[in-house]
């Protein structure tokens, strides 16, 4: 793309040029006494060009070191959908590893400390990150990890463009479109298939406390409620590959679920530790249909009664429930008392 400020001053360069030629002919051509005043012309027109060349030059370098950032940018997003999202997020927004995306913590490092905590990782109550109590894995080759020293680099540009205030500090354009962050679910679901990229998505939207699908079916009136696994859902416009149907409910302790098989393929319903969609851990001390004894194509059913014990599993009162065999399949309850 053409700059327009590089493309005036270029036009403005080659008028001069071209007049200052013209003249200098004009002179010779008519007095031989003229010739001193074109040549003292002509130097002092060369003068003032000198500094127009400078900030033709520098505008390039500028142009050049912004796209040398937007291709380190989108490299570092493809190897972040490579590598990082299932454990910091789809946007970055953490999970079982911290946050990376304008996460202030992040932002407030050094680059030669961040640099190092990329490549060596980090452990549990690191003072890096203002004592987040997560692991960060170590990503280069140097440390055992999969990247090489170019490749570091490219997940440093893209963790720096979530910061605002080091991209404008740094010359690097800011607002829409800056944060690279936002090229990593499209570089999921190209590189690695709608299966991963659903299950991020349904992290990344269940760890933001709505749930995936906004706010819950309120059906703490009912004794008895039933949720359908089926192929295709209006409550979703993807399914990997199946649908839980509501996805997130809100139930009160005492309620009886039976959740339903409908579609062409096994499934379970089992409860994880903790509220993290990013960890997803068995935890059948809440519930767990057992994946050796999968819900049947078309006819499958598990019923559990909602206990006092899962209302108190967790200090936000929700389960987040999925299947073992198809881990893109998510769910949310929401337990009240």
């Amino acid at each position: 793309m053409i700059d327009p400020v590089q493309a005036a001053i270029g036009i403005v360069v080659v008028l001069i040029t071209v007049g200052a030629l013209l003249y200098i002919f004009y002179s010779r051509t008519n007095a031989v006494e003229k010739t001193g005043y074109g040549a003292l012309i002509m130097l002092s027109i060369i003068s003032l060009m000198i500094p127009v060349f400078w900030i033709m030059e520098s505008n390039g370098e500028t142009q050049a070191k912004i796209q040398q950032n937007n291709t380190a940018v989108a490299q570092g997003a493809a190897l972040y959908a490579k590598y990082c999202f299932q454990c910091h997020g789809l946007n970055g927004q953490g999970g079982t590893g911290p946050a990376l995306n304008n996460n202030s913590a992040v932002n407030s490092l050094s680059d030669t400390d961040l640099m190092r905590i990329i490549e060596a990782g980090v452990p549990k109550s690191n003072t890096d990150l203002a004592g987040t109590d997560q692991t960060m894995q170590a990503w280069s080759q140097q440390f055992g990890g999969p990247l090489s020293d170019p490749q570091i680099q490219y997940l440093f540009a893209l963790i720096r463009s979530s910061d605002p205030a080091y991209l404008a500090k740094n010359g690097y354009p800011t607002g829409s479109g800056s944060n690279g962050f936002s090229q990593v679910p499209n570089d999921i679901k190209e590189n690695s298939g709608i299966g991963p990229y659903a299950t991020a998505v349904a992290q990344a939207t269940a760890a933001a406390g709505t749930g995936q699908f906004g706010a819950p079916v309120d059906d703490t009136s009912k004794t008895a409620i039933t949720i359908d696994l089926t192929d295709t859902s209006t409550y979703q416009s993807q399914c990997s590959p199946t649908c839980y149907s509501p996805p997130n409910v809100k139930v009160k302790v005492g309620t009886k679920i039976t959740w339903v098989n409908k579609s062409s393929l096994p499934h379970t319903v089992t409860a994880t530790k903790g509220t993290n969609p990013a960890s997803e851990v068995p935890d059948p001390q809440v519930f767990d249909s057992g994946i050796n004894t999968p819900l049947a194509p078309n006819t499958g059913t598990f019923t559990w009664t909602v206990t006092m014990a899962a209302y108190n599993a967790n200090p936000n009162h929700i389960i987040i429930y999925y299947c073992e065999i198809h881990p893109g399949m998510l769910a949310m309850l929401t337990i009240v008392p």
